[in-house]
C-alpha cells in the first residue's frame, strides 16, 4: 500500500510524530507531504517545515517527504498513492476529515482516507496551540520531539 501524509506541518509535532510513525508500519511505502498553499497562514517557512519532515522521517526506510500545491487528491493520484492518512483528535475533527474523505473519494473514487485517531497524550496537541505558546515565548518543548525543538531554536535564534 502506498500512503500519502498531507498537512501544513506548522510546526510538526508529538501528535504529527505519532501518526506518521503508525502509518509507517501498516505501509510499504509512505509519503509525508507538505502542502505549500494552504487556506490558512503559516508560521514557518515551506523550507523549515520540509526540514522539520526530514529530520523525523530520516528514521524510516519507507518513508519520504516533499512538498505539494494545489487538491491532496490530485497530488495523491500523481504519485500512484492507494490511502490518504489523516490524524483525528476528536469528533469535530472527525466530522471534517470525513467531508473531505467524501470529497476526495467524489473527485477520484480510487481515492481512499484512513483516519488515526490520536493517543491520549496528543488528543490536544495541535500546531495552532504551539504557535502560539512559541509567540508567546512559552516552553513548547512538551510538544514537538527534542529534535524539532532544536531545530526550531536554530530559526527563532537567526530571526532574532
Amino acid at each position: 500500500m502506498n500512503a500519502i501524509y498531507p498537512g501544513t506541518f506548522d510546526p510538526l509535532t508529538l501528535g504529527h510524530e505519532e501518526i506518521i510513525n503508525r502509518a509507517a508500519k501498516i505501509s510499504d511505502n509512505l509519503l509525508v507531504a507538505v502542502a505549500m498553499n494552504s487556506s490558512k497562514p503559516t508560521m514557518f517557512a515551506l523550507q523549515d517545515r520540509l526540514k522539520l519532515v526530514e529530520i523525523i522521517t530520516s528514521r524510516y526506510p519507507n518513508v519520504t517527504f516533499g512538498s505539494y500545491e494545489g487538491l491532496t487528491v490530485d497530488f495523491a493520484n500523481a504519485n500512484n498513492i492507494d490511502v490518504i492518512i489523516r490524524g483525528v483528535r476528536n469528533s469535530t475533527d472527525f466530522n471534517y476529515e470525513s467531508q473531505i474523505a467524501q470529497m476526495n473519494n467524489t473527485m477520484n473514487n480510487a481515492s481512499e482516507s484512513i483516519f488515526f485517531i490520536a493517543s491520549d497524550p496528543f488528543k490536544s496537541v495541535t500546531s495552532s496551540l504551539v504557535r502560539e505558546v512559541i509567540n508567546l515565548n512559552g516552553d513548547y518543548s512538551k510538544f514537538v520531539s527534542q529534535e524539532v525543538a532544536n531545530f526550531l531554536n536554530k530559526i527563532k535564534v537567526k530571526s532574532l
